[in-house]
């Protein structure tokens, strides 16, 4: 039940949004073309550097999707595709956080026998630790804006 209500709701937000065509078509294509200068990362990719607000941004897409073609699968596609990548869209702080623990991770100097593990160890695994959660966070996030962008264009 929860999750129709949030498509509901979605949807009622779509509906109701002020965002013309004109206007979406304009926030997509400069979003667009943050996306052709931007390599995706699992590690997140600062929120800094979008051109909108990142749900401005996602209304637009669906404002989009719904006015397309549905026989332009191409456009459709990149438009669903977007829409996904918003979810490598994080705060700049846990991006930073991500890019420390990845960068431990990396390293893998971590001692074999936990009871010699110094400050700096446990610190560090913390940090690896966080970065793991960020990282499984973008992708359940990833997942569920790609459930939610099928569900409103079925």
């Amino acid at each position: 039940m929860k999750r129709f209500y949030n498509v509901s709701y979605r949807v009622y937000q779509i509906m109701t949004s002020t965002v013309s065509i004109e206007q979406a078509e304009i926030i997509v294509s400069e979003y667009g073309k943050l996306l052709s200068t931007t390599a995706p990362s699992i590690y997140g990719i600062p929120e800094s550097l979008l051109p909108y607000d990142k749900e401005q941004i996602k209304i637009s897409i669906q404002t989009l999707i719904l006015a397309v073609d549905k026989n332009d699968e191409k456009i459709q596609e990149g438009l669903i595709q977007a829409y996904v990548y918003l979810a490598q869209f994080i705060t700049d702080e846990k991006v930073k956080l991500a890019e420390n623990g990845r960068l431990i991770l990396e390293k893998e100097t971590f001692k074999q026998n936990k009871e010699k593990l110094t400050q700096q160890d446990t610190d560090d695994l913390e940090l690896a630790n966080k970065a793991v959660q960020t990282i499984n966070g973008i992708k359940t996030n990833m997942e569920s804006l790609m459930n939610e962008i099928r569900l409103i264009i079925s």
